[in-house]
C-alpha cells in the first residue's frame, strides 16, 4: 500500500510577443518551475498533450522550456512529470499560456453602437491628399485602421464608432506607456480620425518603421481594457523597436498536489495468506445425529486463499488445521467438585493436524468457504477406564504408539463465512467434521474464528 507524497509545484509562464509586420506576428511562451525536491532526478514535459511517445525528458537540473513561433491567436498547455528513479513519473501537472490576442476582443469599441462594415468605415476615413504620404492599412475584427504618415505627421484614421474619447484615451495610454520618450508629439482630431504631429527629432523613416509598433500598441490596448481592474500597465518603459520583444511575467496560482509514483505499483493479485484462531465445542455423534460427550476445543489455522484464482470472486486454496480437543477422563463432566475442572489431570486430550482443499466465494468483506481434506489425530490416554470415548474412536486396531498413546487417520471437512473489518482483522464462524478410520465414528465442531491477514 503506498504511504502518498505530496508536494506543490510551482509553474511560472512568460509570454514574448514579437512586433513585426501582422502577417508574420507570432507568440514565444517561457514556462519555468519550481526546483523544490531534492530527490527528484528527472523532468518530463510536453505540449499540447500527453501522447505517451511525445515527452521530453531532461535532467532535474533543468527548470525552464521555451516555444517560439507560437500562434498568438491560440492558447498553449503544457504537461510535465517529474519523477524518482527516471521510469515511474508523477501525475500531469498543467499550464496554459493565453493567446497574446484573443480572437472577438472588441473592447474598444462601444457596445450600444451598430456595426459599420469595413467599406463603409474606409469610406469614412478620409486620407488627406497627401501623395508623399505612405499609407499602411490594417484591419481587425471586421474593422479597418489606415496610418498615413508623411513629413512631420502621422495621421490615424479608423471607424466613425470610435469615439474622440476613446482616442483620448489610447493617447493617455501611450504617454504612460513611453513616458518622456515621445515628448513633444502633439495630437489633434480631423475628419475621419486624429493626427500626430512629430517633432523634427522624429524622421519619416522612423515613423514608418514604427508603423507596426502603433497597430501593435493599440490591439495591446484593446486586451487592456478586457482585462481586470486591479491589472496595471508597466509604467516608464522604453519604446520597442520593431525587432525588439515585449516580455510579461505571469505567475500562475500553485497546483493541485500532484502524486509522485516511485515505488511499486500496488499489487492487485487476490492472493491471501491468514492466520486464525479458533474456539468452541465439539461432540461425537451416530449416524443418527445422536451427540454424545462434548468437548471443548482450541486450534489455530493456516489459510491460504485464492492460490487459483478463477475470475473477481471464485478461486481455490488451502487449509491446514492444528486442533486440542480436551475431554473429560471416563467420557463424562461429572465431577463431583467444581474446582476440578481446573484440574489438568482430569482431562484427556486429543490433538489433530490436517489439510484440506478450498473453495471460496467472496463478495465484498464478506468470504464464504467450502473445503475438505484429510488428517491425522494423536489421543492420550488410551485405555477404557480413563477414557472411554477416546478408546472408542481410537480403537485396538490402531497403531499404538507405547502404552499410553492411540492414533487414527480421518478424512476433515469445514464449512464457514468470515466478515473482514479493514484488511487485516476479521472475525467468522465455522463448522468443522471428521470421519475417523476405521472406527467409522462421527466428529463434529462449531467454532468462533479471528483472523488476522498478512
Amino acid at each position: 500500500m503506498h504511504k502518498p507524497l505530496k508536494y506543490v509545484l510551482i509553474l511560472a509562464v512568460v509570454f514574448f510577443a514579437a512586433l513585426g509586420q501582422l502577417a508574420a506576428a507570432s507568440m514565444t511562451v517561457e514556462w519555468e518551475w519550481l526546483l523544490d525536491d531534492p530527490d527528484v532526478t528527472a523532468y518530463r514535459y510536453q505540449l499540447g498533450g500527453e501522447d505517451p511517445d511525445g515527452w521530453i525528458v531532461v535532467s532535474a537540473d533543468t527548470s525552464t522550456y521555451r516555444a517560439e513561433g507560437l500562434d498568438p491567436y491560440q492558447d498553449y498547455t503544457l504537461y510535465i512529470q517529474r519523477s524518482y528513479d527516471g521510469e515511474n513519473w508523477s501525475e500531469s501537472a498543467a499550464s496554459t499560456a493565453s493567446a497574446m490576442i484573443p480572437e472577438g476582443t472588441e473592447a474598444v469599441l462601444p457596445p450600444s453602437a451598430e456595426p459599420v462594415p469595413a467599406e463603409a468605415a474606409a469610406a469614412e476615413a478620409d486620407v488627406p491628399e497627401t501623395p508623399e504620404a505612405d499609407v499602411f492599412t490594417y484591419e481587425y475584427d471586421g474593422y479597418e485602421l489606415t496610418i498615413a504618415i508623411g513629413d512631420g505627421y502621422a495621421d490615424l484614421l479608423y471607424p466613425s464608432i470610435v469615439t474622440d474619447a476613446d482616442a483620448e484615451g489610447f493617447f493617455a495610454y501611450e504617454a504612460e506607456k513611453y513616458g518622456s520618450s515621445i515628448e513633444g508629439i502633439t495630437y489633434s482630431f480631423i475628419e475621419g480620425g486624429a493626427r500626430l504631429n512629430l517633432p523634427e527629432t522624429i524622421s519619416r523613416e522612423t515613423a514608418k518603421a514604427n508603423a507596426d509598433v502603433v497597430y501593435q500598441d493599440i490591439i495591446a490596448y484593446i486586451m487592456h481594457l478586457s482585462m481586470p481592474s486591479e491589472a496595471s500597465v508597466p509604467a516608464e518603459e522604453e519604446p520597442a523597436a520593431a525587432d525588439e520583444i515585449a516580455a510579461i511575467d505571469v505567475i500562475l496560482p500553485e497546483t493541485e498536489p500532484v502524486p509522485v509514483l516511485p515505488e511499486a505499483a500496488d499489487d492487485d493479485s487476490p492472493f491471501a495468506f491468514s492466520l486464525l484462531f479458533r474456539f468452541g465445542a465439539g461432540s461425537r455423534f451416530t449416524d443418527a445425529f445422536s451427540f454424545s460427550t462434548p468437548a471443548a476445543q482450541f486450534g489455530i489455522g493456516l489459510d491460504f486463499r485464492n492460490i487459483i484464482p478463477i475470475g473477481d470472486h471464485f478461486g481455490f486454496g488451502l487449509r491446514s488445521d492444528i486442533t486440542v480437543d480436551f475431554l473429560p477422563k471416563g467420557g463424562a463432566w461429572n465431577l463431583a467438585d467444581n474446582l476440578q475442572y481446573f484440574n489438568a489431570l482430569n482431562y484427556a486430550e486429543a490433538s489433530s493436524i490436517d489439510l484440506k482443499i478450498t473453495a471460496d466465494v467472496m463478495s465484498g468483506p464478506v468470504d464464504f468457504y467450502l473445503g475438505g481434506g484429510v488428517g491425522y489425530s494423536l489421543a492420550n490416554p488410551a485405555d477404557n477406564t480413563d477414557n472411554a470415548y477416546f478408546n472408542s474412536i481410537h480403537t485396538l486396531a490402531d497403531v499404538n504408539i507405547g502404552t499410553v498413546f492411540s492414533s487414527a487417520w480421518f478424512a476433515s471437512g469445514v464449512l464457514g463465512i468470515r466478515f473482514y473489518c479493514g484488511d487485516i482483522f476479521s472475525l467468522g464462524a465455522e463448522v468443522h467434521y471428521r470421519y475417523y478410520m476405521p472406527s467409522g465414528e462421527h466428529y463434529g465442531s462449531a467454532d468462533l474464528v479471528l483472523g488476522f491477514t498478512f
